[in-house]
């Protein structure tokens, strides 16, 4: 019997749970030309009033995924394993965890996406480096990963295509933030990957995209369910983004951190928030695994530089210039530096960190749509984090810029981005894991 879309618009709209028979004929009609663009639109609309059960998400999560190629990498696939964040200003940790993982015996092939809003994106801060392909075809990253263990990569138009027209609908019809319509867009390139397992980085606070804890934990309880019934072995971490992520936002100065903290030094937030995550990686991959003896392994191969040295492998095998991480001041550099500093002594008490990805942007270093060009050499550096002592005239941020002008002016949004008291108390970087 024919199933007419606007029968199943009608259905969503009541509030009814569609069968996995006509999310399949809806959805898949999109690309097929069967269903009209405003046909999908209504129903991503009905879809963010009336909600989807996790049987639902979890039929259109794997339409989404079977809507293109999926991949298959040459290895035990329980091996096989990627991480995903939410994203968050100064939030580099795959560039970490990537090298680490793969001193572990694990193969990662990490799908990365480019900053949209005021989050960075990782494929923008890799594309800091001359050279840097982080679009190699399916056949080229199968080889490189099989070469170097991992490879960094972003979606080509053979992975989930529909996830790319459905996330181009939503962006200009006001469907975005929808728990249901958020996880089968993230989990459906993930399966599309042919991964194993899959970590979680589901971030809250003022520069997450879920500012609320419970909001957080509603979208990591989903992932973790849909994964979990679309085959996959997830874990969700609940991290903290009410403080910047290191001391350093933008792409070329995250790069710079990152190499620091894989050559052993770098601020301790990024360097344990990189662990913990890569210490669920590889329980998920081996959890017969002891947590402390990984934990102890992966610091060792930061402290050692062996991490580094993967990573640089990994970074010359897609055409990176890997003297640009040899030597970091190499890497895109800003003309002006201008400092802000604290205007009375105490403890950082607050800070707004959607703010500062905001400044970033204003910088040039971010993007408010897909087309706009981004510069990789400005930014912020020298970052405080909540719960630091400042004293009066105390460095807050150091911006990096183009002109004294635009610096004098995003000067004034970062400083008041933080609020200095007497007391503060920072969440923990892992709220929770589940």
């Amino acid at each position: 019997m024919t199933m007419l879309p606007q029968e199943i618009i009608r259905k969503k709209r009541l509030g009814l749970v569609l069968a996995k028979s006509e999310i399949e004929v809806f959805f898949g009609g999109l690309l097929r030309g069967d269903v009209a663009d405003y046909q999908v639109s209504a129903m991503l609309m009905a879809i963010v009033l009336k909600g989807m059960t996790r049987d639902e998400a979890t039929a259109l999560t794997l339409t989404m995924r079977d809507s293109g190629r999926v991949l298959r990498w040459p290895g035990n696939q329980v091996e096989i394993v990627d991480k995903h964040s939410t994203g968050g200003v100064g939030d580099k940790t795959s560039l970490i965890i990537l090298p680490l993982c793969v001193l572990e015996g694990l193969k990662v092939p990490m799908i990365a996406g480019r900053g949209l809003g005021h989050t960075g994106g990782t494929l923008d801060k890799l594309e800091s480096i001359s050279g840097m392909n982080v679009f190699p075809s399916p056949d080229g990253a199968i080889r490189l990963l099989s070469q170097n263990g991992g490879v960094f990569m972003g979606q080509t138009e053979e992975i989930a295509p529909l996830d790319k027209r459905l996330y181009a609908m939503r962006d200009v019809t006001d469907t975005v933030e929808s728990v249901p319509l958020i996880t089968a867009s993230i989990l459906s390139k993930k399966l599309a990957e042919g991964i194993g397992g899959l970590v979680m980085d589901v971030k809250f606070g003022s520069g997450a995209f879920m500012r609320e804890k419970s909001d957080a934990l509603a979208l990591a309880e989903s992932i973790a369910a849909v994964g979990s019934a679309s085959g996959l072995s997830i874990r969700c971490a609940l991290t903290d983004m009410g403080s910047p992520l290191g001391d350093r936002a933008g792409n070329s100065l995250e790069i710079e951190e990152s190499v620091e903290i894989l050559k052993g030094r770098g601020p301790s937030s990024t360097r344990d928030l990189s662990i913990d995550l890569a210490v669920e990686m590889v329980l998920l991959a081996r959890p017969g695994c002891s947590r402390d003896e990984t934990r102890q392994r992966l610091a060792a191969h930061l402290s050692s530089g062996r991490a580094y040295e993967t990573f640089a492998k990994v970074i010359a095998a897609q055409g990176g210039d890997v003297r640009q991480i040899e030597n970091t001041s190499l890497l895109p550099q800003s003309a002006v530096r201008i400092e802000v500093r604290a205007a009375e002594g105490g403890v950082v008490a607050g800070c707004d960190v959607r703010e500062l990805g905001l400044a970033i942007i204003e910088l040039g270093g971010g993007r408010l749509k897909s087309s706009d060009k981004i510069n990789p050499a400005v930014g912020l550096s020298k970052l405080k984090r909540v719960g630091e002592s400042v004293g009066r005239g105390d460095l807050l941020a150091m911006i990096h810029a183009d002109s004294k002008d635009l610096a004098e002016r995003v000067a004034t949004r970062v400083s008041r981005a933080y609020s200095v008291g007497s007391s503060a108390t920072p969440e923990p970087l892992i709220w929770r894991i589940i």
